[in-house]
């Protein structure tokens, strides 16, 4: 359960970018305007397309809101810090993109090719990618998607990172690695010490009475 909200959140985030990826490379070929739906009704689009991107639409829309939530409670209780040791944004950002490009590049390839057989009864192979500005248009958009939950994610660590360092310095303890030679003798003393100084050292043996004499009856 703990890693079903970052799969799902990957997910999510490669699904968008396969959907929007896709329109972006039919709108740079057809335009927008009745060229561009002519040729979406041609790829088979039409039973599935609106429904499934409106529900991507939705489950990324709720997982960028969520994420801004989290940023903005974490940003109160964060303290500033120019730590070196932060995550770098630089670093995040390659890590999303590398695994991004290539994944939503794969599924597309997979898509286009699942519509050819079910319109036209043949696989495209990877011509569906391999063709004019195709991989450019991949490449650029899944950069722009990556370069944005990366900045999300990583202001996250940021912050995340701030708060463990300040609870690591809240709960610092200061232990003596070495006992004075003093205090050997500071110990010994002290019980005497206090005998003396005090006024009521203790109860005093009893006093000795001198025997009673009795009287004969």
């Amino acid at each position: 359960m703990a890693m079903l909200g970052p799969r799902l959140r990957n997910v999510v985030l490669i699904a968008f970018a396969l959907f929007v990826a896709h329109d972006a490379i039919y709108v740079a070929k057809f335009g927008i305007g009745d060229r561009f739906a002519r040729a979406m009704s041609a790829g088979g689009h039409d039973g599935y397309w609106a429904p499934v991107s409106l529900g991507i639409g939705i489950a990324a829309a709720v997982i960028f809101t969520a994420a801004l939530g989290m940023l903005t409670r974490l940003n109160r209780v964060a303290a500033p810090s120019g730590s070196k040791r932060e995550p770098a944004y630089l670093n995040e950002l390659a890590s999303t993109w590398l695994r991004l490009f290539p994944a939503v590049g794969l599924l597309f390839a997979a898509q286009e090719n699942i519509e050819h057989f079910m319109v036209d009864g043949h696989l495209a192979g990877l011509s569906v990618v391999l063709g004019p500005d195709i991989l450019p248009i991949l490449a650029m958009v899944t950069f722009a998607i990556a370069a944005t939950g990366s900045l999300l994610r990583w202001r996250i660590r940021v912050l995340e990172a701030r708060i463990a360092a300040a609870e690591g310095r809240a709960h610092v303890r200061l232990v003596a690695s070495v006992q004075p030679r003093e205090w050997a003798a500071i110990a010994a003393a002290a019980p005497h010490r206090w005998m003396h100084d005090r006024l009521d050292a203790g109860r005093a043996p009893p006093r000795i009475l001198p025997p009673r004499i009795v009287a004969p009856v």
